[in-house]
């Protein structure tokens, strides 16, 4: 019995895309990874199995490779890199994350996905799980480090995102070598006590997350040798992490209202807008839209280091943007708290960096500015070296760093989180897309 035969027992999404490579293709049309010791060379990927187009299934549709051996790993039929099950029972929800160096990115996500782990199931109903522990094996790592170290007085500095190494997987295309960035991947699906549990096909997600290092975004730095910030073309929503320190008008402003390294001794002050210029290029080019069409998608500026600068913003705390749904143990995201926090963030850029503000809006319509600390506090300093050490385990507490994702997830997700919006009870959209459609559209 072939994969498609499956259909039998899961309903298959009629077509995919590569989280790898982005390429198209039918679930029938999936290669499987041979087993046997002999076939491990694959010419794509020398040092391991043969991918192969199966003629053979046991009696479990598992596919029997052609010296024996019975296979359990599937494959882009592109690009030849591993590809999860889950891709072909559920859509593809594409969610691209980029930022200037040292703006707090590689934190941002790492806190990001530890919250949603503890805050969709709890609050939402929904299951937030890797899919694929082996792409994933780096961020659960950094997750350990600040979230389970066992040494909660421990100095911890998580490693800058580079532009090759384990984050990427190199593949032959005869005598080219292509570099793809490796995503993250999870699986977002309704619990037995979600409202639309029994629609759950047709609202779960496979959520591709992908991290670039900054210098990616450089000019120069996209090739056909190297398209690892292709994938925003495909991105069903676009994070652009915005750093205030990093901005010397804005850094000036938090002189005396903050002690942290960041504002005292000051980091490389950057152009963030003209890396987001660069971003919107690229998007265009890729994705096939004119200079004066704006993009349909949501872009999320995630405003990194609140704890630093929250004193210009006139808010000290930030509550959980959640509130009780009504008739239900479940929660529901405030949109009307999360959009009037944006409006006030919005305000302060437009009066210190209405260039990016205008960029961001010149790209989309759908564009909100969200606040996020992912350590809730400011790193260790050294005045003997001057450097910037880390943070300890014991002061981290993040701030909104789920709030960007669940935003995303409630106003385009198709029915994932119940909201609230002005003049509205908290409601949940009735499921918008099946699991059959294309997921490369």
């Amino acid at each position: 019995m072939s994969l498609a035969n499956r259909e039998i027992r899961v309903q298959l999404c009629k077509r995919v895309a590569c989280p790898h490579c982005w390429f198209g293709f039918a679930p029938e049309d999936c290669l499987w990874v041979a087993e046997h010791p002999e076939l491990q060379h694959d010419p794509r990927l020398d040092a391991e199995g043969l991918r192969f187009l199966p003629t053979r299934f046991d009696v479990e549709g598992n596919a029997i490779d052609p010296s024996g051996s019975v296979c359990q790993q599937l494959a882009c039929p592109n690009c030849h890199l591993r590809v999860p099950r889950a891709l072909f029972e559920m859509p593809l929800f594409f969610l691209s994350i980029a930022g200037t160096p040292s703006c707090g990115k590689t934190y941002f996500l790492t806190s990001m996905s530890w919250k949603l782990r503890h805050s969709l199931p709890k609050n939402f109903a929904m299951s937030f799980t890797d899919a694929d522990p082996v792409s994933n094996l780096q961020l659960n790592q950094y997750e350990n480090e600040q979230f389970f170290n066992s040494d909660p007085e421990a100095i911890v500095k998580l490693a800058k995102t580079q532009e090759h190494g384990e984050l990427y997987d190199a593949v032959m295309f005869g005598d080219q070598l292509v570099e793809y960035p490796r995503p993250f991947l999870f699986t977002i699906k309704p619990r037995p006590n979600h409202p639309n549990h029994e629609h759950g096909q047709k609202i779960s997600r496979l959520l591709c997350l992908y991290d670039n290092a900054g210098e990616s975004f450089e000019p120069g730095r996209d090739s056909a040798a190297a398209p690892v910030t292709r994938h925003m073309a495909q991105a069903q929503a676009i994070m652009f992490c915005f750093d205030p320190t990093q901005d010397p008008r804005l850094r000036s402003e938090c002189t005396g209202k903050s002690q942290d390294p960041q504002v005292v001794i000051g980091l490389e002050t950057r152009r963030q807008e003209a890396v987001f210029h660069e971003l919107v290029d690229r998007v265009r080019r890729h994705a096939g839209l004119h200079q004066n069409q704006k993009h349909s998608r949501p872009l999320i500026v995630v405003v990194t280091k609140f704890d630093v600068w929250s004193p210009l913003l006139g808010i000290q705390t930030l509550e959980e943007p959640w509130i009780k749904a009504k008739n239900s143990d479940l929660h529901a995201l405030d949109l009307v708290r999360v959009e009037q926090v944006s409006n006030v963030v919005r305000e302060l850029l437009w009066k210190y960096t209405p260039e990016m503000v205008s960029a961001a809006e010149a790209f989309t319509d759908h564009v909100l500015y969200i606040p996020v600390s992912a350590t809730g506090c400011g790193p260790e300093y050294d005045p003997d070296t001057k450097e910037v050490l880390g943070v300890r385990p014991k002061n981290i507490d993040p701030v909104w760093a789920e709030v960007p994702l669940l935003t995303v997830l409630a106003k385009w997700g198709g029915g994932m989180i119940p909201y609230r919006t002005a003049g509205q009870s908290a409601a949940l959209p009735k499921p918008s897309r099946s699991s059959e459609s294309t997921q490369t559209e």
